[in-house]
């Protein structure tokens, strides 16, 4: 076949249209391996559900937290500590989440739980162990413990009520002691006590003793990094609640944890504030200590100065200086007045007028009596002399008496005058050094009033502050019976199921993975494994004509000539179907010579070849069987027949050709043996007078049949291929697959072979079936049309 013909062919195949045979094939992948994915996908499920049965669940526990401040603390003036109490609607809760899961607050919750976290329960059961967190009839509490023994499985199994017995490895070997319940054990690994729970008593020891049951001790900061790693804060967008989960494979143990952790971080929250404002307070008592202190000494200094300056007043002495030198200025200018009424009264009498005119500055003197009256009686005087010069002349007595009166006075009320200047005059000088004295006085004033000032203002400043401190330390107290918790509990720690593992997901993983590994198997099958059992699949797969197929027959291949044997049966009609095709192959043709051969041995080349030679020479030829399969030579031990001479000998000059050919009990059909086995087969098949073996074959008889090694395996096979005429590749249903007709393919396109034909063996089918399909094998069936490429005429 040309490598025209071969592409011609594939692109046939490339560019048919959907056919049933695709369907076919899809149907006899699905026949031949359905039973895989039902084997496999089932045993997957079982393990899957049996790992997830071992598999301990895993918890979450939940707590949500408010943080808010207290409507009273944002809007009090009282406290003043507004970085510190107040907050906006929505603040970044980023350092209370890392408050709340710091190793020192998660250590403090572990700590105060130490009774109830440190040992771990676990009921040894048949298929898994469990632990517990509560229910466990016993308690125990750790004092000491060996480090090497922290993380340590120990047995730990119930004697009797009294007693009880814990096994453990150490250093590879085995401890087992045993202690009393609620007694101290010591020994050099660990100091513990075991103590009974309420539900352990008499009447259960004895159903408590076959229960297994193991403790696990651990340290504590393991445990802390192990709650660490489980715990998880979420801030949802735009609130200010904190929701805080942690994952266990105990949920009681969870929500105990969560509800101390949530407690410890409230009352940190609280503490804080207590701690700041007991620090405030004790400042304020602090400096309420120096200000009394400054302010005792500023008051003794005060005290001292005005001691030694002799002031008791400066105020009063101001107000009393201004009060008298008002008073002095008054005396002096009631003085002047007297001073110039008494002048003005002077001039009257010394100018003697006209006595109905008085001065009137003369009644500024009405406090002097004397002077008071003695112008009063010089005005009657005046008056009287007046009216007695209306009637009367100046001789007259009672005017010349009136007028001596007259002046007499005068004179008298003129000295007096004269001295009550002088006297007020002398006043007023004693009035004026008065105060120049208090005017000395008070230049004095001035620098202790100011000294006084600096000291008076120096105790205001100190009282000024020892009020606000007291103020404010009283703010302080009020404030500190205000401070409330600013982070409240919402939504109380609870457990909010089972989140990992996903059971049914992980058995669904089983089950699928057990699917895919079934297609996966059935793909390597399929790819690698999977053999042709049909002449349709054979088809199918290549474009070498297919000359023959032979039904399977159990243990056929240890029968020598199996048409001789049974001629009525399947494989019998199927030697005669190969013969009638053979025979429209070489019609009318010079072509005597058939290699049989294979891929590998146990395909049944040899059985096809003593058969076919079997059912020639009983349709009268003359047939010659030449075992060239000198590595392991069969047609003698298949024909029983003895190899003392044959090919072998012929080969190194020891028996001739007539020697070694040798009749069989078929009439017509001869063998020639390779006879004993060489140690160099190979090296034989290249010898020269294997051609003139093959000529003399040739010219004696109808047919020649060589039966070679198989081609997989040895290069024999391909050399005495220049030899045939046909070239017969048995395939069987146990090993054809498409690497070896890959192989098959490749040999004929290298080697530009011709005549190539395929006899696929151990077809396993219904009787009808095969009836029938012996008649595909016809001239433009099986050979010409059907099973190949369209031979070329």
């Amino acid at each position: 076949m040309s490598d025209n013909s071969f592409k011609s062919v594939e692109q046939k195949k490339s560019t048919a249209p959907l056919q049933i045979n695709d369907f076919k094939i899809i149907w006899r992948i699905i026949s031949k391996n359905w039973y895989i994915p039902l084997l496999i996908t089932p045993i997957f499920y079982v393990v899957g559900y049996f790992y997830v049965y071992k598999l301990a669940s895993i918890y979450q526990a939940s707590v949500e937290l408010l943080k808010s401040n207290d409507a009273y603390m944002k809007e009090s003036l009282i406290t003043d500590n507004q970085g510190f109490y107040s907050s906006s609607s929505y603040v970044d809760n980023s350092n209370e989440i890392r408050i709340i899961t710091s190793f020192d607050i998660m250590k403090e919750a572990v700590e105060k739980l130490k009774d109830k976290l440190q040992v771990s329960y676990y009921l040894v059961g048949r298929v898994r162990t469990t632990e517990q967190f509560s229910g466990t009839p016993f308690n125990v509490m750790v004092k000491n413990i060996n480090p090497a023994l922290i993380e340590s499985t120990i047995s730990f199994k119930i004697i009797d009520f009294e007693h009880y017995e814990i096994k453990y490895l150490l250093n590879g070997l085995e401890i087992k002691n045993s202690g009393k319940f609620n007694e101290d054990f010591i020994n050099e690994d660990f100091s513990i006590i075991v103590k009974r729970e309420n539900q352990f008593v008499r009447n259960t020891a004895d159903g408590l003793s076959l229960i297994n049951y193991q403790i696990v001790i651990h340290d504590l900061n393991n445990l802390v990094y192990a709650f660490q790693q489980n715990l998880k804060v979420v801030n949802p967008d735009y609130t200010n609640v904190l929701v805080l989960t942690l994952d266990d494979i105990l949920p009681e143990r969870a929500i105990l944890v969560l509800d101390t952790l949530s407690k410890i971080y409230i009352g940190k929250s609280t503490k804080s504030k207590f701690e700041i404002n007991e620090r405030t307070i004790s400042f304020i008592d602090k400096q309420l200590e120096e200000v009394s202190s400054s302010l005792k000494e500023v008051e003794d200094t005060m005290q001292n100065f005005k001691k030694q300056k002799g002031i008791l007043d400066l105020d009063w002495e101001k107000n009393d200086f201004f009060t008298k030198l008002a008073s002095f200025d008054g005396q002096k200018s009631k003085l002047k007045l007297k001073i110039d009424a008494i002048n003005d009264l002077e001039k009257y009498i010394i100018e003697d007028k006209d006595p109905e005119f008085l001065p009137p500055n003369v009644f500024l003197v009405d406090d002097d009596r004397f002077l008071t009256s003695s112008v009063t009686e010089l005005y009657n005087l005046q008056i009287q002399l007046s009216t007695q010069l209306g009637f009367s002349k100046e001789v007259n007595p009672n005017v010349i008496e009136i007028r001596q009166k007259t002046k007499k006075l005068k004179q008298n009320i003129l000295l007096y005058i004269n001295n009550t200047r002088n006297a007020t005059i002398k006043i007023i000088d004693n009035i004026n050094g008065e105060v120049e004295k208090y005017i000395a006085e008070f230049k004095t004033i001035q620098p202790k009033q100011r000294e006084v000032s600096n000291i008076q203002r120096k105790v205001s400043v100190n009282e000024g502050l020892y009020t606000f401190l007291l103020q404010q330390r009283a703010n302080k107290k009020i404030a500190k019976a205000s401070i409330v918790p600013e982070i409240k509990i919402i939504d109380s720690p609870r457990n909010l199921g089972a989140v990992s593992p996903d059971k049914e997901k992980i058995i669904s993983a089983f089950f699928a993975v057990g699917l895919a590994i079934s297609f996966f198997i059935i793909i390597i099958r399929i790819l690698f494994f999977t053999t042709i059992q049909t002449v349709e699949e054979l088809k199918e797969k290549t474009f070498l004509p297919i000359i023959g197929d032979l039904p399977f027959q159990k243990n056929i291949l240890n029968v020598g000539i199996a048409i001789d044997e049974n001629p009525s049966s399947f494989i019998a009609e199927a030697f005669r179907t190969l013969r009638t095709n053979l025979q429209y192959v070489i019609l009318n043709s010079n072509k005597k010579t058939i290699l049989v051969s294979s891929n590998s041995p146990g395909e049944g080349k040899t059985f096809t070849t003593i058969n076919i030679g079997a059912i020639l020479a009983k349709g009268g030829k003359k047939v010659v069987l030449l075992e060239l399969d000198l590595h392991k030579p069969r047609i003698q031990k298949a024909l029983e027949m003895n190899a003392d001479i044959g090919i072998s000998t012929f080969m190194v000059g020891q028996s001739t050709l007539e020697e070694i050919v040798k009749p069989t009990v078929i009439k017509n059909l001869n063998v020639i043996l390779s006879g004993p086995i060489p140690p160099n087969p190979s090296d034989l098949v290249l010898s020269e007078k294997l051609k003139e073996l093959i000529e003399y074959v040739k010219a004696n008889f109808d047919y020649v049949l060589i039966d070679t090694p198989p081609m997989g395996m040895l290069a024999d096979a391909s050399y005495l291929m220049q030899y045939s005429d046909i070239n017969l590749f048995v395939l069987n249903t146990k090993f054809a697959n498409k690497a070896v007709l890959s192989l098959f393919h490749k040999l004929v396109q290298d080697n530009s072979i011709k005549d190539v034909y395929l006899v696929l063996n151990g077809i396993k089918r219904k009787r009808n079936k095969y009836y029938y399909s012996k008649y595909g094998y016809g001239y433009g069936y099986g050979y010409g049309y059907g099973y190949g490429y369209k031979k070329n005429t």
